[in-house]
């Protein structure tokens, strides 16, 4: 019989294969991976695996610091311990929806993009990665901060996939071939991965073509070459979006919650007549006021993301440039 790590070591081997057997398939798993970027490319497999949908993953010790507990029943995320698997150990992520709250709980940091961010988005890019060559719309300041940071990446990793090349379908190609539809196919990962958990429509600046030198990379060193050096610059590029985010939408919660106390200092329902006081007539209507109560103010602060399109097929001719 099996032991639970041997099935998820074959399981991984299996996984491996199937997210390069197509383009379709390894955008699948892009678009399962953008949601839990900050974790290793194989523990992203094999959640893609176990529970593609799952959209925010934690053990159940740190479900336990936001004051979340494990539903009874739920079935965990078993991942390996470390990437070199230096010993037979699993650990196991829950997801959000796995949770429930108990009464200490506390907000769980999962940011949404809205269209009202974009602008701000944008600045952090130029910031913190430099002068963009195209900063128009929000998929063109990704484009452009990819261009820039994906080369850096790669180079760590370009002996190692040329030297691992032998024994894949790469092996017909030279190095500078090889460098080519390495730096292709990292550079329109990360711009796919990012621009999904941007809640960008990729459709509109990608189809399978933008992946087809996926199928190359058929072994896990190859694999490896392409998922480690996505995940380093995609990670560094949402890193720096969510620390925007959460900040607007802090600022945001803040001013919602002030202007809600300034308008129930202000406001009430008269009992006879139903009017709001105003604050111009809070003198003459003293008495009335302390017999009130106060009108509430009721609302999310997190909204759906708007659709942060802005480029017409001008824009899908102009990112083609970046391979």
């Amino acid at each position: 019989m099996s032991t639970k790590y041997e099935r998820i070591s074959e399981l991984y081997a299996d996984i491996c294969k199937a997210v390069v057997s197509s383009p379709e398939r390894w955008q699948d798993f892009l678009k399962s991976a953008c949601r839990n970027y900050k974790l290793r490319f194989d523990e992203l497999l094999l959640i893609y695996a176990q529970r593609p949908d799952a959209t925010a993953v934690l053990e159940i010790e740190q479900w336990n610091k936001f004051g979340r507990y494990v539903k009874r029943g739920s079935n965990g995320i078993a991942v390996f311990e470390n990437a070199k698997r230096t010993n037979q150990r699993l650990v196991h992520y829950f997801d959000i929806s796995d949770t429930g709250s108990s009464k200490y709980a506390r907000p769980v940091p999962i940011w949404k993009m809205k269209e009202e961010y974009e602008n701000r988005v944008i600045e952090t890019f130029e910031k913190r990665f430099g002068v963009l060559e195209n900063n128009m719309t929000l998929p063109d300041a990704v484009v452009s901060t990819v261009s820039k940071t994906v080369e850096e990446s790669i180079l760590n990793y370009r002996k190692t996939l040329i030297r691992e090349s032998k024994n894949s379908f790469l092996s017909d190609f030279d190095e500078t071939a090889i460098t080519s539809v390495y730096r292709n196919i990292v550079s329109n990962s990360v711009a796919f991965l990012v621009m999904t958990r941007l809640d960008i429509d990729t459709s509109k600046y990608f189809d399978d073509e933008d992946f087809r030198e996926i199928t190359s990379f058929n072994t896990l060193e190859t694999l490896n070459a392409i998922g480690f050096a996505a995940g380093e610059v995609s990670q560094k590029l949402l890193t720096s979006a969510a620390k925007t985010i959460i900040s607007l939408e802090k600022s945001n919660k803040i001013i919602d919650n002030e202007n809600t106390n300034k308008y129930n200092k202000v406001g009430k329902i008269n009992n006879n007549t139903a009017n709001i006081i105003t604050e111009g007539s809070l003198t003459n209507e003293r008495n009335q006021i302390q017999n009130g109560r106060g009108l509430y103010a009721s609302g999310l602060w997190r909204g759906r993301a708007g659709s942060g399109d802005g480029a017409g097929a001008g824009h899908f001719l102009a990112f083609r440039t970046i391979r």
